[in-house]
């Protein structure tokens, strides 16, 4: 029978009440515990979990069969110490998100606001001419600024030895999801440029409108 659990934003599916040929069988609420505590990086000792409004709760050997599960029912686990927020390499990269990439999401919002006050056409041509110029160098700065972002995040060690390999696994795809974050943000400067170059031709004389 399988269970979903839902640690966090973390989605994991676990088999109970059966023989699994090479892995332990879960079969009492002690193993399910400690299946689910390592599956998530959590401490068993101060997780809970919650299944069908109520809290699991009673010795370890508790057999699962008493519990009223059915197929594909939903644990979600509550509190536990997480051990995912304490690894350095995950550390660093949340770190690096809250103190970088934020920042960089406000750079292209404020860049996408100005290229559309200046398509307005509410100044006099040769001030728009002169501000599309500071736009033009702003909006390329930010393509040069996100390809060192990207550098740096690929260079960084953010698995040594010692990291368990479910651990190991959460950091490369927290890595994956910000640098995919950075490569649309490259993707929709770009179309920002060319809307940018195409209403300074406009402005030149060299696109007809």
């Amino acid at each position: 029978m399988k269970v979903n659990v839902s640690c966090s934003s973390i989605q994991t599916t676990v088999d109970i009440l059966e023989e699994t040929e090479g892995e332990e069988s879960i079969m009492n609420l002690g193993q399910l515990r400690e299946r689910i505590a390592a599956d998530n990086d959590v401490d068993v000792e101060t997780m809970k979990l919650l299944h069908r409004g109520k809290f699991l709760q009673g010795a370890a050997d508790v057999s699962l069969s008493t519990l009223n599960f059915k197929e594909n029912d939903k644990i979600i686990v509550m509190g536990g110490k997480n051990a995912m927020t304490d690894d350095p390499g995950f550390k660093m990269l949340m770190q690096y998100e809250k103190h970088n990439l934020s920042n960089l999401q406000k750079t292209y919002d404020v860049n996408l606001k100005d290229v559309a006050d200046l398509e307005r056409g509410f100044l006099e041509k040769p001030k728009q001419i002169e501000v599309g110029k500071k736009l033009e160098k702003k909006v390329k700065y930010f393509n040069e600024e996100a390809e060192r972002h990207l550098e740096t995040l690929d260079g960084m060690n953010i698995i040594t030895e010692s990291t368990p390999e479910g651990q190991a696994k959460r950091n490369r795809e927290k890595r994956k999801t910000l640098i995919n974050g950075i490569q649309t943000l490259l993707n929709q400067n770009d179309a920002l440029l060319r809307r940018l170059e195409q209403y300074q031709g406009i402005l030149n004389g060299d696109i007809l409108e």
